[in-house]
C-alpha cells in the first residue's frame, strides 16, 4: 500500500498501480486518452499530466503523466 495526497486528502492506494490507476480506483477524475489498463501507458496525450511534490515542504512540485508515475510515497 502506498498513501497518496490529492486536492489535501490523504488515500491509502495500491502501490503497484501508477497514480492514473490509482486516482481513477478512488472514483477520481482525471482526463486521459492514450492509457488502456489492459495496454499500458504510453504517456503520449500528456492529458493526464499532474502536479507532483516531493514532500510537505515542496512548494513548486513538478509536473508528470500521472500514467507513467508509480503510486508509491
Amino acid at each position: 500500500m502506498a498513501t497518496i495526497h490529492v486536492d489535501g486528502k490523504e488515500y491509502e492506494v495500491n502501490g503497484a498501480d501508477n497514480l492514473l490507476e490509482a486516482c481513477l480506483s478512488l472514483g477520481l477524475d482525471i482526463p486521459y486518452f492514450c492509457w488502456h489498463p489492459a495496454l499500458g501507458s504510453v504517456g503520449a496525450c500528456r492529458q493526464c499530466a499532474v502536479k507532483q511534490y516531493q514532500n510537505a515542504e515542496d512548494t513548486r512540485g513538478r509536473l508528470v503523466m500521472s500514467c507513467m508515475t508509480p503510486a508509491t510515497e
